[in-house]
């Protein structure tokens, strides 16, 4: 069993997660990395003999944010040695010691030997790839079982919409037969048994945007049963997000779910507007009886695959038809002039953008292009009319040269609308981060929590410090309905994140409340944040003086013997 040292902070401004008012406190952390003390009497509590003491005056100690929105998935399963997975030591650095994968409809799990191939390729845009002997699983049960040896935050699943329906009926674009909806269902409440939190669905990606209102009331009642979440990332952010936003809080109503509104905004200059609207509605909903939480980032682009370039009947019959119609000029003209007319059919990713110049390549196989401008490329390989078949054959050729692989950051979106929607009551923060660890990924990697707490916290005043930590701490816990129960998994030792109380894990974040700020920008997206002292993860330090330590384990792990100091 991974044992540490016992330890004291003292001093620290205890921001316990609870929203209530911060505290000048003692903590100190016994060897079986949980939270034995805490004495709001600075001084009053004495190091035990073998003790490692911090000093946290000035500093305020948290909960370990969680992540409501993370791509991480497959990356963390892909370590160095005993460094942090890829996918979460941008993480750690922030303070986030929790995670929640399988957003947006895609989940590595369940499914079958046949299916595997079209299912890496559909999530590896979003969720990271891996090598074909490293996918060891083919239940949910299992796929939580090799993140949780690997991965070095607390992990929590959603069983994806769209990976239920390839592994029952493939990329087809058309209603579920009954005994398919059936089939539907089982596999939904057989992963919700296996310990996942609830199903999410993402309405603007192939093959869940095929899917009609019944059918996703269908699925949720089998959530709703089992006590979990609707993660969703609604039909429509840009020209009809205000009837996108109708369709999942109907959803929510007639099959008893809680939904959860993933990255909750409204795309698009002409939208920007309607951001009173979407409150509205969701208020009427929640005052009608229904549950509704969401999660914003703190930011105004937004990153995803570059496949959403692509209207959804390109993507139908799965990954290698859809590389057949990008080789199609009579299927390439009819795709522009659809992204130059129709925003209103799907979500014209293009047209909310603002054309090419308002998205950057992220990610892509074909080196060169991470970090540029399609925009850009469009001009250096001599095209001058952005709007001109020329112009989406360039852009249609690099998607059909990555096999579709490529990741975009998408301007969209304004300030004042991110502060509007991240100040409600019921809304988390979640990254949305991709983790293209070999492109230029989105800002918010290693930005996003220390950004809260800067821009929106200090300098915008959007809302005060214990607010914004319950928002990224406990209140994220019960918007995903996290509990601390390993669903179908019990002695597995996995532990509900969001606390800071004796009893709890040692999930902790130590910083400085007058000086973290992010500092990654679009040019340069790996910086790592400032301001934030040391982190912990069941008690064992996983970042010190801002860096992380030479050696994470699992969060999970358990019988390696590691034992280390606080340091």
């Amino acid at each position: 069993m991974v044992r540490c040292q016992p330890f004291l902070i003292r001093g620290a401004t205890l921001v316990d997660g609870s929203g209530g008012p911060p505290v000048v406190a003692d903590v100190r952390v016994g060897s079986n990395g949980r939270v034995a003390e805490i004495v709001s009497r600075p001084g009053s509590l004495a190091p035990d003999e073998g003790d490692g003491v911090i000093e946290g005056g000035g500093l305020a100690l948290a909960p370990g944010f969680i992540d409501l929105h993370s791509h991480s998935d497959l990356y963390s399963l892909q370590r160095s040695g005993r460094g942090a997975p890829v996918g979460d030591g941008p993480k750690l650095l922030q303070g986030c010691t929790a995670q929640v994968f399988g957003q947006d409809g895609m989940s590595a799990a369940p499914v079958t030997d046949e299916g595997l191939p079209d299912l890496a390729a559909s999530i590896a845009g979003l969720d990271g790839t891996i090598e074909a002997r490293g996918w060891t699983w083919r239940s949910f049960a299992g796929y939580l079982a090799a993140l949780r040896r690997s991965a070095a935050t607390r992990v929590a699943g959603l069983v994806g919409h769209s990976t239920v329906r390839r592994l029952v009926m493939g990329a087809a674009d058309r209603p579920p037969r009954p005994e398919e909806l059936e089939a539907m269902q089982a596999a939904v409440d057989r992963a919700m048994a296996e310990g996942a939190l609830g199903m999410s669905t993402g309405l603007v990606y192939v093959p869940a945007a095929y899917a009609g209102i019944d059918e996703l009331v269908a699925l949720c009642r089998v959530v709703s049963r089992r006590g979990g979440r609707f993660f969703v990332h609604v039909r429509s952010e840009s020209d009809r997000v205000v009837e996108a936003t109708r369709e999942v809080l109907e959803v929510a109503r007639r099959s008893g779910v809680h939904l959860h509104y993933s990255h909750i905004k409204t795309a698009g200059r002409s939208n920007w507007g309607k951001a009173q609207a979407i409150l509205d509605l969701v208020a009427e909903y929640r005052e009608g009886g229904v549950t509704v939480t969401a999660d914003v980032h703190p930011y105004t682009a937004g990153s995803t695959t570059a496949a959403v370039l692509l209207p959804p009947w390109m993507l139908e019959g799965g990954h290698e038809a859809a590389l057949r119609r990008l080789g199609d000029p009579a299927a390439r003209s009819r795709a522009r002039r659809q992204l130059l007319s129709d925003t209103t059919s799907w979500d014209n990713w293009w047209a909310f953008s603002g054309g090419w110049d308002g998205l950057l390549v992220a990610g892509a196989s074909r080196p060169g292009l991470a970090g540029r401008r399609f925009s850009r490329l469009i001009q250096e390989a001599g095209v001058e009319d952005p709007r001109s078949q020329a112009a989406f054959d360039i852009v249609f050729d690099l998607l059909s040269a990555c096999q579709l692989d490529m990741s975009l950051i998408s301007f969209n979106n304004v300030e004042e609308n991110v502060a509007r929607f991240m100040a409600e009551p019921h809304t988390g923060i979640g990254s949305d981060a991709l983790v293209n660890p070999e492109g230029q990924p989105h800002p918010r990697l290693y930005g996003t929590f220390p950004r809260v707490l800067g821009r929106y916290v200090r300098e915008l005043g959007t809302m005060d410090l214990p607010t914004a930590v319950h928002a990224m701490t406990a209140g994220a816990a019960a918007a995903a309905g996290w509990d601390g129960a390993s669903r179908g998994q019990p002695g597995t030792g996995h532990h509900a994140p969001g606390s800071l109380a004796p009893g709890a894990p040692a999930d902790m974040v130590l910083f400085d409340p007058e000086a973290v700020a992010d500092r990654a920008t679009y040019e340069e997206p790996r910086l790592a944040p400032v301001g934030v002292e040391r982190v912990w993860v069941g008690g064992l330090p996983v970042v010190v003086g801002g860096q992380l330590v030479a050696e994470v384990p699992p969060a999970e792990e358990e019988g390696s013997g590691l034992t280390r100091t606080p340091g």
